[in-house]
């Protein structure tokens, strides 16, 4: 009787993680297997998140057609989390207690991350390319956590190394006042304590402001040659321009971020001579398998959204994903699954390496300058 009992109750348990969809735990159906992100679709970030998942789709949609992985159709699933920090954390504890994904992926917003990543350790549910550089996202090591791109700091450290190259030591920063923001700036200030330098001004703008009058008289009273942003959308939009307006004449430079949405283009002539680093290979360079597959599948599966290193970025995240259902089998857990990412050692991804091991997820390192022409074209 005991044993009777203790079988109707263990699937009395099982009966919520089975919905009349049939998508049964984890994320996880004999067809079909759930990805799951939180992102801002409506909000100041939505063009990035929309220009993101135009690649991600691309490459997904080629491999559901072909059948999938293991017979599996990949799919991703968006929540609007309006870019809202406590949001993120009530839809992040929604999908776990739902069991509805197996594993999230390409989260947007450091401080989004930050919040939401103690309940996802704790549920030890894999967070696959957060677009986020943070050193606080890598350091310490969390094992559940997978980053494609490049840190914040190794960005930064190319930015410096570029700038002192040719001969340019007076720098500044301006920043948003959040985690991205404040973590770049911290970045630059260790870049330039190795070199036995410091910032000559530093200025922020709160979260959400567009209100950079201060910090505008800050930096412009201290005449930098070089001001490195690390700040997106609106704030910084209103930050160059009103440098701009000043007689002073800086070099701008900003992390990759930059490129994505409307920026360029709302800054006009204003974005030439910009410098951005760059975490992904240029989206319009065909000489690697990579980019002339990324042109093909966009132009079939994406042909209204844009060539962009955002796009592209998604794109690589589909890849990796996909790679690693297919080397975690037929019989599919998120733990087979993370073993098989920390597998990876030089991952062709097409003329573009990626590696995992059990002490690194950092897949990709490499930080490229490149500079906005006077068309907003974006040139290496």
């Amino acid at each position: 009787m005991r044993k009777i009992c203790s079988t109707i109750l263990l699937a009395l348990l099982c009966l919520p993680l089975m919905s009349r969809e049939g998508h049964a735990r984890e994320g996880v159906t004999a067809d079909s297997v759930t990805f799951t992100q939180t992102a801002d679709l409506t909000g100041s970030r939505s063009a990035l998140v929309k220009e993101l998942n135009a690649g991600t789709w691309a490459y997904l949609k080629s491999v559901n057609e072909q059948g999938g992985v293991h017979g599996r159709k990949v799919f991703l699933k968006t929540s609007d989390d309006g870019y809202a920090v406590k949001r993120t954390q009530e839809l992040v504890a929604a999908h776990i207690q739902q069991d509805d994904t197996f594993a999230f992926v390409s989260f947007i917003g450091t401080a989004n991350v930050e919040a939401a990543l103690p309940l996802i350790t704790t549920a030890k549910i894999p967070l696959i390319a957060p677009l986020t550089g943070a050193s606080l996202l890598r350091t310490p090591f969390n094992r559940y956590v997978f980053h494609v791109r490049a840190s914040y700091a190794q960005e930064v450290e190319q930015m410096v190394e570029h700038v002192l190259t040719i001969g340019m030591k007076r720098v500044a920063v301006f920043y948003d006042d959040d985690a991205f923001g404040q973590d770049v700036a911290q970045a630059v200030e260790v870049a330039l304590r190795k070199r036995n330098l410091t910032p000559v001004a530093v200025g922020k703008v709160e979260r959400g402001s567009a209100d950079v009058s201060t910090a505008l008289e800050t930096i412009a009273a201290a005449n930098p040659q070089v001001i490195i942003c690390g700040s997106f959308g609106k704030s910084v939009i209103e930050f160059v321009k009103g440098m701009k307006a000043k007689p002073i004449k800086p070099q701008f430079h900003m992390l990759s971020f930059f490129t994505a949405g409307s920026s360029i283009r709302q800054l006009g002539l204003d974005a030439r001579g910009i410098g951005v680093t760059q975490v992904m290979p240029s989206p319009k360079s065909a000489h690697t398998g990579l980019v002339r597959e990324f042109h093909t599948l966009m132009e079939k599966h994406s042909p209204r959204d844009p060539i962009s290193y955002i796009s592209l970025e998604g794109f690589l995240t589909a890849k990796v994903i996909v790679e690693g259902l297919r080397r975690a089998g037929p019989a599919l857990t998120r733990e087979k699954f993370m073993t098989a990412l920390e597998g990876f050692r030089n991952l062709d991804l097409g003329g573009l390496y990626l590696s995992y091991s059990p002490t690194d997820h950092i897949g990709l390192k490499k930080v490229e300058i490149t500079v906005v022409d006077s068309g907003g074209n974006v040139l290496r």
